[in-house]
């Protein structure tokens, strides 16, 4: 009985312009996600020529680029450095680590990208895994900016 009467204490001290303030501050911080979502929306939609390139790169050091955009099979790549390595899949407009012999295998359960933007990081290897996006025409393979 205690607790009862000690929260209906405290009920009548809110007023209901109280409760109208906490209404608006939950609602206004979900306000920056829209505005964010709305923002990647639009990015994702902006350029029907915009070429996704998957960039691969170990120890600071470009190992390779990969035309994402409209990409056709699977294409595994074995980087080795010793006894370390990773194996990448690439499959339609996805790249995944799939395997690597690190202790930690965060960037295994890391899983699939597709986003500009996006990375996938093995640290105890060096390798970075990006995703970048770009409006220039494409050559053979090789992406211009």
């Amino acid at each position: 009985m205690v607790q009862t009467t000690g929260l209906k204490k405290y009920l009548k001290m809110i007023r209901p312009f109280d409760w109208i303030i906490v209404g608006l501050l939950m609602i206004g911080a979900f306000i920056p996600y829209g505005v964010f979502a709305y923002h990647e929306h639009q990015a994702n939609q902006g350029e029907p020529n915009r070429v996704l390139t998957a960039i691969v790169k170990h120890d600071g050091k470009e190992i390779y680029r990969l035309k994402l955009t409209n990409h056709k099979g699977t294409t595994r790549y074995r980087f080795k450095d010793g006894d370390e390595w990773n194996e990448i899949v690439a499959t339609d407009d996805k790249i995944a680590i799939t395997e690597a012999n690190c202790q930690d295998q965060v960037c295994v359960r890391k899983g699939e990208i597709s986003h500009a933007g996006e990375s996938i990081v093995c640290l105890p290897h060096k390798l970075l895994v990006q995703i970048n996006a770009s409006s220039g025409s494409q050559d053979g393979g090789l992406v211009t900016e």
